[in-house]
């Protein structure tokens, strides 16, 4: 159901309608912090009125594009205006901007795992000196259930699965760009089991985001799940790399419903799609969960920690590059994480391959010439 909150734009108002250029660009700053405060944001909406003149702006993860000024004067601006405002208020949840396949829960849930008490022991004293247990904790617990689309290259069939989620640890925090994501979580639904710390019991990573892919999965040759599909294919069998590269449980492109069963892929294309205008930066909303859960470099211990650490991934860059003829062009202390054994030793992970490079696929292609990785890296 939509509801009058979800219908939610940024609006900015100006005296004079020569004025709409500083009301564009104040429209800009405002709207940059509302992906990181919405994690369920895919595109935003804004409004600027300058004196007889409104224009509606659309934010896209790569453009922002705007309508002509309607000008209330006249009765082709005021029927363009009640025209928006109609489809507007009677579109879908996906036209709003959010995504309909993300939802924010707040349960308390049946089980805890080790759950602490609220004071004291386990029974305490009333004043007629009987014995009464003491309550435990029953804090409401707070998560996202999130659909995760699954794509078998080989049948070419989607599949789907429900993952459960924490709030997010990485956000998106920019108007343009990848509007990358992560959330700690597992398939178990945390109604059933949960945390003593009042969170999903995190056994994977979810990682959302909008690279620009090709529209064609099959030629979109710079896919992150296409490479970890081949790295997991090629290096599997290899003990001694096991937990120094990512395993893909499942992953894929988003899906949008568009009803009687339709389902497309969810893009900036798909959403402009009744627009009259050229996309000229393709981007496609992916979603892959990953194992192993690691933490930031800055967690190591020791000096040897460390360079065991390092050893770990740059050894785990050497196989895919030699072995899965498969560039990563990322390496950043971003892109090295942490994982811990059961004795307390560390091991390192080199993970995101958002920017990787299938070298035996690009030989087919024509050179491109573009810039990867992390700054200062």
């Amino acid at each position: 159901t939509i509801t009058n909150a979800a219908m939610f734009a940024i609006a900015k108002s100006k005296a004079y309608a020569d004025e709409h250029v500083d009301a564009f660009n104040q429209l800009f700053r405002f709207s940059r912090p509302l992906y990181k405060m919405q994690p369920d944001r895919r595109f935003l909406w804004g409004l600027t009125v300058c004196g007889e003149d409104t224009y509606v702006c659309l934010f896209m993860p790569s453009k922002a594009y705007a309508t002509p000024a309607m000008n209330v004067r006249t009765p082709e601006g005021r029927r363009a205006l009640i025209d928006f405002f109609v489809g507007w208020s009677l579109c879908e949840w996906d036209r709003c901007g959010y995504d309909p396949s993300m939802v924010l829960r707040s349960i308390v849930p049946r089980l805890r795992r080790n759950p602490i008490p609220m004071a004291g022991p386990s029974t305490s004293e009333t004043a007629s000196g009987s014995q009464q247990p003491v309550r435990h904790m029953q804090s409401k617990l707070t998560y996202y259930e999130i659909q995760v689309h699954n794509y078998d290259p080989e049948s070419q069939e989607h599949t789907t699965r429900q993952y459960f989620a924490n709030l997010p640890m990485v956000n998106a925090d920019r108007l343009f760009s990848r509007h990358t994501r992560c959330f700690s979580g597992s398939f178990t639904d945390p109604n059933l089991r949960c945390g003593y710390d009042g969170r999903v019991i995190a056994t994977s990573l979810l990682k959302t985001g909008w690279p620009e892919s090709n529209m064609d999965i099959a030629d979109d040759t710079r896919d992150e799940c296409h490479m970890l599909r081949k790295i997991n294919r090629i290096l599997g069998d290899d003990a001694d790399l096991n937990g120094r590269y990512p395993t893909l449980v499942c992953g894929g492109r988003a899906r949008i419903d568009l009803g009687n069963g339709v389902m497309v892929d969810d893009s900036v294309q798909s959403i402009l799609a009744e627009v009259d205008t050229e996309v000229t930066v393709h981007r496609v909303h992916k979603r892959l969960v990953i194992e192993p859960l690691g933490e930031p470099l800055n967690t190591v211990r020791t000096v040897r920690e460390l360079i065991m650490v390092l050893y770990d991934a740059m050894s785990a860059y050497s196989a895919i590059h030699d072995r899965c003829q498969i560039l990563h062009r990322d390496i950043s202390t971003n892109n090295i994480i942490v994982c811990r054994n059961a004795d307390g030793s560390a091991r390192g992970t080199l993970i995101d391959f958002d920017f990787a490079l299938d070298i035996e696929r690009e030989a087919t292609n024509p050179t491109r010439y573009v810039r990867a990785g992390t700054v200062p890296f």
